[in-house]
């Protein structure tokens, strides 16, 4: 099949200001002879004026105005907003690949089947199988984002008498960069964990570490709350639903007004009763927090970094004969795709 174009579209969130590509990243895929369009204003609230695109070598076309060319290669950072998504489907054109957080397991919208319906073939970025240092994971990049950001926003809804105590459950990067962000801050931490190797480094930063069993680790887990206002989730696992790890008797274990940040969204939650990007109240003014796009905070350095990942992306799964293989070992789990294994891009 072939793709005769990489269509850059604007993000429609509420308050996303991040962009798939940046100028440097088109002009490194403009010496690979890849016709790049990016729409107009996309990535303006990051920092990058529709003339810097041009100057990189890209096209800029204006939303709305006509169908998507047939044949695309469609790079987003999240799902459209409803209302911007029902524009796009009357726009698309069969045979076009999409790419982006697209929220595979967020069982509260059809968005997925729609496209699906559509004859769009997609790559779920939060699916890709990359370890942690990988630059191509976008997951962790923007993680690295979302960890520091949510403990901080968690350290601002914190409003009750009893000290500052942090728990971090997770070492992904958000679950690492939320603990070390606290304790850079000189707060005690204590991190939960499947691994062994995370202990070193996490104890020579002060952080009590804690192996979570792989039998009812929310029983071990909430042994250590009693005393914690400060809570961070970010245990997550490719391709499945979070786990539940804070339940109701946890709760019911914390101080009054603690705050509790899931930032397992789309994913199940790893807090009962989280909402996506909702701020839930519970009983004693505890507040359960879940927001998908801290890293929107920060647009023009996360569009950076989503960026790099998405340019490295490109160019691993390029062929010297400008294809695509669906095939290739890190697109196999994060690809839905109705019809073709290859893409052929034309110049």
């Amino acid at each position: 099949m072939k793709i005769n174009q990489i269509i850059v579209l604007k993000e429609s969130r509420k308050n996303e200001g991040r962009v798939a590509l940046t100028p440097d990243a088109i002009a490194a895929l403009a010496k690979k002879h890849l016709h790049v369009l990016v729409e107009s204003g996309a990535g303006i609230i990051a920092g990058f004026t529709d003339a810097k695109y041009i100057q990189a070598g890209a096209h800029i076309f204006k939303f709305g105005l006509e169908p998507f060319p047939p044949h695309s290669f469609i790079l987003r950072v999240k799902c459209p907003s409803p209302e911007r998504g029902r524009l796009e489907n009357k726009l698309f054109s069969p045979d076009t690949i999409m790419m982006g957080f697209l929220d595979p397991l967020n069982n509260d919208t059809t968005h997925i089947d729609e496209w699906e319906s559509l004859g769009l073939a997609l790559v779920s970025l939060e699916l890709l199988p990359l370890i942690a240092n990988d630059p191509k994971n976008a997951q962790a990049a923007m993680s690295h984002f979302a960890g520091r950001l949510a403990l901080h926003d968690a350290l601002n809804h914190y409003h009750g008498l009893c000290p500052k105590k942090v728990t971090v459950i997770g070492t992904g990067p958000a679950g690492m960069g939320a603990a070390f962000t606290a304790r850079e801050l000189g707060l005690p931490v204590q991190l939960f964990g499947r691994q062994e190797q995370y202990r070193l480094k996490s104890e020579a930063a002060g952080i009590r570490y804690y192996i979570a069993p792989q039998t009812n680790p929310l029983e071990f887990i909430r042994e250590h709350l009693h005393d914690q206002t400060i809570i961070i989730t970010a245990a997550r696992n490719i391709g499945k639903n979070a786990p539940l790890l804070i339940d109701e008797k946890a709760l019911v274990t914390l101080p009054d007004h603690s705050v509790i940040i899931d930032l397992s969204t789309g994913e199940g939650g790893n807090v009962i009763g989280s909402k996506s990007d909702q701020v839930v109240s519970y009983d004693r003014n505890i507040s359960i927090i879940n927001i998908s796009g801290y890293p929107k905070a920060e647009p023009h350095a996360a569009s950076i970094a989503f960026s790099s990942c998405i340019l490295n992306i490109l160019l691993e799964i390029l062929a010297f004969d400008k294809t695509i293989d669906f095939k290739n070992p890190i697109l196999v789990k994060a690809v839905k795709h109705p019809r073709s294994q290859r893409f052929r891009f034309t110049n």
